[in-house]
């Protein structure tokens, strides 16, 4: 994708072929997905004729200034470019994408000069945006949508104490920070990955953890990366030799990746993005995670109990369940009226009226009510099963007799 860098060199191309020249005649091809909220037709319409003043830039933003409103914004996308006719070397890897013939191929429109030179905006993956935006004065920043981005770094380097409020404000990895283009305009994939390898930083050291040291070298090389992309107009053969932009490209080749001083070149995925680092250089020890205490404060919280469910009541223990029927130390088992195994009677002890209490103290009001309604209902038909008992006892054994019709019976014996 067209970065910073690279949309600098496309700005001082404009400048260089087509400032002050006006604009004879326009060729479109339609697209509706390109053309944001205008069309083909009015871009032709409002642009042939005009003169062209000059090409700004913010962050990956450009836009012609033309010698009256409305003003053409555009956005490269992942791969659009523009095209020069009388410089084919101009696109920013020209050994592989410099067309080799005029008009280029998925060509969305063309500005045929009055110098016969040919400007030819041309985008294969249609992400780009072609928009135009009504302005006096020419000056767009004020308006959507690049009032939505943050600063541009190379036009408004950021201080220490600016990184510092943009890394604190945040929780995020350091990589996707940069990435936000709310945060900074114009710092792409590459020049993110060369920003943090040259700060030694690892890509995923969450910001809200990284100490003083680290961003202060967080915003050096900001600036210091940002320009010379800019200043050498992304041409990679300008860069300093030891960057990481020169050793990246030979991703899944075993003879590739390695940097002259013998450090190997790894990846990784970050927000989604392909990510080039030096492990043995860009330490992920340095800063822990964020993500890691988030994961530890979360298992200390106990887990919320799901609406609507009743509360459970404590079993009581099978001693406790266990009850003296009479006075005497004999139990008996009762046959439940439903299949399963026999359960054996329960007594309402003064043991679990006390826990009950205890735990009554610790729920909440309603649930309090739920749990004694449950042990009255468990006691009532306890009690009742201990009486169906009892009467069964008493009704098999017989009732004793009085000691009075006993002495009867032995004295007519003894006759």
């Amino acid at each position: 994708m067209p970065e910073i860098g690279e949309v600098a060199r496309v700005v001082q191309l404009i400048n260089k072929h087509a400032a002050g020249r006006i604009i004879s005649d326009i060729i479109t091809h339609d697209d509706t997905i390109v053309f944001k909220d205008t069309t083909a037709a009015a871009f032709k319409s409002a642009l042939e004729g005009r003169t062209i003043r000059e090409a700004k830039q913010w962050g990956k933003y450009f836009w012609i200034t033309m010698d009256q409103s409305p003003h053409p914004l555009m956005h490269f996308g992942m791969t659009g470019w523009i095209h020069v006719k009388s410089n084919p070397a101009g696109h920013y890897s020209a050994e592989t994408n410099a067309p080799t013939e005029w008009p280029p191929k998925f060509t969305k429109f063309i500005l045929n000069l009055d110098n016969s030179d040919s400007l030819a905006f041309v985008d294969a993956r249609r992400l780009a945006r072609i928009r135009l935006i009504s302005s006096p004065t020419g000056n767009l920043r004020p308006l959507p949508p690049l009032s939505e981005n943050g600063p541009d770094p190379y036009l408004e380097p950021p201080t220490l104490e600016q990184v510092t409020t943009m890394v604190k404000k945040r929780k995020v990895p350091v990589k996707a920070l940069l990435l936000d283009q709310s945060v900074m305009a114009g710092i792409g994939n590459w020049v993110a990955d060369e920003i943090l390898f040259q700060a030694r930083l690892y890509p995923e050291v969450y910001t809200n953890v990284m100490n003083e040291d680290q961003i202060k070298r967080l915003q050096e090389k900001v600036v210091e990366v940002v320009k010379i992309a800019v200043e050498t107009d992304a041409e990679t053969e300008k860069f300093p030799e030891n960057w990481l932009m020169k050793h990246r490209w030979g991703k899944g080749k075993k003879d590739k990746n390695w940097l002259p001083t013998g450090e190997k070149v790894e990846f990784l995925k970050v927000g989604g993005r392909t990510t080039a680092y030096v492990p043995s250089l860009q330490k992920k020890d340095e800063g822990a995670k964020v993500e890691d205490g988030e994961e530890a404060e979360e298992e200390e919280k106990p887990k919320r109990r799901a609406r609507g469910k009743a509360t459970k009541v404590e079993k009581i223990p099978k001693e406790e369940q266990e009850e003296e029927v009479s006075k005497g130390d004999f139990e008996h088992e009762v046959k439940p009226k439903r299949r399963g195994r026999p359960k054996k009677v329960k007594e309402e002890s003064e043991e679990p009226e006390e826990e009950l209490k205890e735990d009554e103290d610790d729920e909440p009001a309603p649930k309090k009510r739920k749990a004694t309604s449950a042990l009255k209902k468990t006691a009532s038909r306890v009690g009742k099963k201990a009486k169906a008992i009892e009467a069964k006892v008493a009704k098999k054994e017989g009732t004793p007799k009085s000691e009075d019709d006993l002495g009867r019976r032995r004295s007519t014996r003894r006759k």
